[in-house]
């Protein structure tokens, strides 16, 4: 799958593997104030894959509207690295980058399939269109309460945050209602 998280980036993203034969992992970086594009271009300058989500916003100033791209998640984005063949310590030191997300003294890797989600909502401009995410009929994962784990089909999506989701049990659909931060899509 192809990283679409920054237009104006030119370097391809390379997957490493780990010494386990495993992928790299996602990891988030927690960046400066307003210097996401300043971070990811010098992390992407030090080799590391990156992934900037944006989204468009509506900005009045002196009468004048204009429409500006700026990071989804303010302060925040995604770094890929393979934390057994790679130091994460220069990433830290990078200019724009406040420090890696990390408990303790190691960085903490993003579950399987959130970053990938994203990057599947991405359109070519780097814009994360987050209703994509959700469509009827998609299977998901409940991450969290006591049907974390099970995949299910997603039904229907409310406009409350609560989504309603069939989940095959024994051998029969049955639709649970769920927050939808307790979902992942599978693609």
């Amino acid at each position: 799958m192809p990283i679409r998280g920054n237009a104006e980036a030119t370097s391809p993203v390379v997957r490493a593997k780990g010494p386990g034969g495993e992928a790299a992992r996602w990891y988030v970086v927690h960046s400066l104030p307003h210097t996401e594009n300043l971070a990811e271009q010098n992390l992407r300058q030090q080799g590391f894959a990156t992934y900037l989500p944006r989204r468009q916003r509506t900005v009045r100033h002196a009468r004048r509207i204009r429409i500006v791209s700026s990071a989804y998640f303010e302060a925040y984005f995604f770094v890929s690295f393979d934390i057994g063949k790679r130091s994460w310590y220069p990433i830290n030191s990078t200019v724009g980058v406040r420090n890696l997300v990390t408990t303790g003294s190691a960085p903490v890797p993003v579950p399987q399939g959130i970053v990938e989600a994203l990057m599947s909502a991405t359109d070519e401009q780097g814009i994360l269109h987050p209703l994509d995410l959700l469509q009827p009929g998609g299977t998901v994962r409940v991450v969290d309460g006591v049907f974390a784990g099970q995949l299910g089909r997603l039904d229907s999506v409310g406009t409350s945050g609560a989504v309603r989701i069939l989940l095959d049990i024994m051998n029969r659909a049955v639709s649970v209602k769920i927050d939808r931060q307790n979902i992942i899509v599978v693609s």
